[in-house]
Formats: structure tokens, sequence, C-alpha cells
């Protein structure tokens, strides 16, 4: 078969993955580290890794933004080839990967290229995003943001939550925690609308609304059950199943469907927003072929911590595949932090058991809602634990 354009040539078997976020680096990693004579390509059109997850700290200047963003030059250094280009399309049955470049083949393909906005049917969404940055895709989106929180002397902020799922189930109630601590800190004259289109928060609710109505109860309105209907950037106006709400600076979270890469190759039905995984190996119905993190319908949360999980279980399968083996069951355990103030933060961890005879995956559930320092302190040291074993 004769392909033009430049060609990504291996000499060995391959397994290329698409995306460079947690999962893409995980499973990169984790299958250098299990067999160091497989070729491993990660395909990422970013020049450099940013987390989402621990960002919030960087909006109210808790963190600066170097610290969230890391190179892959020290992936290179584990034998990891990255290429830095844009993915255009998939030809599972010749098994190529085709970029602007040209093409590379595999022979495992991992494909975690994250969220888009699902905003084609709601069009008011498309202006918004310009001047009301959501800042749940990492870079640019999170940078406008906290220009515009750093510039803000007072008045309305309006905060919107999509329906869930979406990105990273605890993030918009931490950044609302968050802002509203700013605002006291600074003490600026203002009033937070925090807008939920769920009826509570979707996780640690007790931790959250104790710290809502025990901290920002002056400060903050907490709407809940109330779908955005539309927002008016000339009038800086959004219209609500509960009402409108004229603002000064606004976050407008959109809802969440997965890569449009996914729709395009052909792995998301008509009319379905995430894609059909095995639930225990995150593989698709074409065989070698896994999507893991943001874009997978799946019983774990849509969270960095989630993708970089689902990445170690996938090269754990893909390294017992090689080498004619059967792969051990992995036990799923999730955690999540959040702030709750500058200085404080809640927790919650889950485990996951697979219920063979009811064909289920089963929660071992346990939250800690009750606000603290050390929380917090551990939070950070958790982000920088993850960032060592992905790039250290």
């Amino acid at each position: 078969m004769q392909k033009k354009g430049k060609v990504v040539k291996r000499v060995k078997l391959q397994v290329v993955i698409v995306g460079g976020g947690y999962g893409g680096v995980s499973v990169a990693n984790q299958l250098k580290k299990e067999n160091p004579e497989v070729s491993v390509v990660i395909v990422e059109e970013k020049p450099f890794f940013v987390s989402c997850p621990v960002s919030n700290h960087y909006l109210v200047g808790l963190m600066d933004f170097g610290s969230l963003c890391f190179s892959y030059n020290s992936l290179e250094k584990k034998g990891i080839r990255v290429v830095k280009d844009k993915v255009l399309d998939v030809d599972f049955g010749k098994k190529t990967v085709r970029t602007s470049e040209g093409y590379i083949d595999y022979d495992f393909l991992v494909l975690s290229p994250g969220i888009e906005y699902d905003i084609e049917k709601r069009p008011f969404y498309k202006e918004s995003l310009i001047y009301n940055p959501p800042a749940f895709k990492p870079g640019s989106e999170h940078i406008f943001l906290k220009k515009l929180l750093d510039e803000f002397e007072g008045g309305n902020i309006v905060i919107t939550v999509p329906p869930y799922p979406y990105r990273c189930p605890p993030a918009p109630y931490e950044r609302a925690a968050l802002i509203a601590s700013m605002i006291k800190k600074n003490k600026l004259k203002a009033q937070i609308f925090f807008i939920d289109a769920n009826e509570r928060p979707v996780i640690n609710s007790e931790g959250f609304l104790s710290a809502y109505y025990e901290l920002y109860s002056d400060i903050a309105t907490y709407i809940t059950s109330a779908q955005v209907k539309d927002v008016d950037v000339g009038k800086r106006v959004v219209r609500t199943t509960h009402g409108e709400f004229k603002y000064d600076l606004a976050c407008i979270i959109p809802p969440m469907k997965a890569s449009y890469l996914l729709e395009e190759i052909g792995l998301i039905k008509d009319g379905e927003k995430w894609v059909d995984v095995n639930p225990l190996t995150f593989e698709t119905k074409i065989p070698n072929v896994f999507v893991i993190g943001d874009s997978v319908q799946s019983y774990l949360p849509k969270s960095g911590y989630a993708a970089y999980s689902q990445g170690k279980v996938v090269a754990k399968l893909i390294n017992a595949r090689l080498k004619g083996k059967k792969p051990e069951e992995e036990y799923m355990q999730m955690v999540c932090y959040a702030m709750v103030s500058d200085k404080e933060a809640i927790m919650t961890e889950t485990s996951f058991r697979y219920d063979n005879t009811n064909k289920r995956f089963i929660p071992t559930h346990r939250e800690d809602n009750k606000r603290k320092e050390i929380t917090a302190k551990r939070y950070e040291e958790w982000a920088k634990g993850l960032w060592r074993e992905l790039f250290g």
C-alpha cells in the first residue's frame, strides 16, 4: 500500500496513543515500565501538558500557571516518541492513524482525546465561550478567566454548572467556593449567583453546602435545578428556568460530550455523547482499540485521576496480550479533593469491586466533608505526586 505524506516508521510492535493528557501519558509510562522493548508513540497537538486538576488554585492566585505545565521532553527520555500533530482520521482496517503530516501505523491503539463542549443545539453558548471562559479545557481558557478575575473590582458574578456528567465533578463547586473566598479576602463588594443544573452538588454535597452556608451566605446565592436557557453577552444576562441574572463577570460552563474525533471515526452512535467500551478493559468493539478518559461511558467519574487509572489498566492489558499472559484483575480506586476556602479542603475516595454474578460494579464510598487545612496540604501533595510519576 502506498501512502502519501510522511510516515512514522516502526521497526517493532507499536502502540499509538492519541492524546497526551493524564490518560495518554499514564498508558505510555506504564507500557514502557513493564515492557521497554515496545514502541510507544503519543500523538498530541498541544506543545506541552497543562493540568486541569488543581487549576482552580491558579485562578485565585494559590498557584502559578507554570506549576501546572510540563514538557513532553521527559517522556522522550524514557523512549516514548511524542508526535506533536493533529489526528485527522483513523483507518481501523489498515491500522493507521492519519495526521496532518502523514500516517502512523499501529498494532494497538489507545484513544484519550478528552471532551468537547456540547453546544451545537445551544448556539448561545458559542458567543458566550468568547467572553465567558468555562476553563474546563486546559490552557488559554484558564489564562483568560484568571485575567478577568484579576481585573474584577466588584459587582455580580455568575457561575453555572451543567447537567452531570461533565469533566471533574467537584470542580465547579470548588471554583465557586474559591472565588467566594477570594472576594471576602479582598473585601470586594460583590455577589455570586451560583446556578446549578443539578439538584445538589454531585459529590461531597454535605461539605460544599456547609461551606457555602457557613462561610459565604452573605455574598453567594446557590440556585439548584436551574437550566441555562440563554446567555446575552451584550446585555450581560444569563436566562435560566429560575429567572434572569445580570453579571459583571461570568463563568458559563456548557454541557459536555466526547471529542469530535471519536464521532468522526465512527466510535460514537448517532444521538449519543460518549463512547461505549467494555467496562473492565476499556476496549471498543474493534479488537485492540481502546478509549479511556473523559470521552468514555463509564462507571467512573470523568476526571484526570480516572483517566490516569484507566491508562494503567489498559497498559497492563496490552502488555499481558503481548506476552501471551492473562492480565491481573484490577480494582479501581478514585480519589477527589476540593478546596472550600483558600486554606481548607474536603475529599472523597471510592473503590469499585466487580460483581461477576450481577455484572456490575459495586462502589464503596467514603467522604470526609469536614474542611481541614491538613486535607488541603494532602491535596497539593497528591497532585505533585501524580505529576512526578507522569513526568519525573
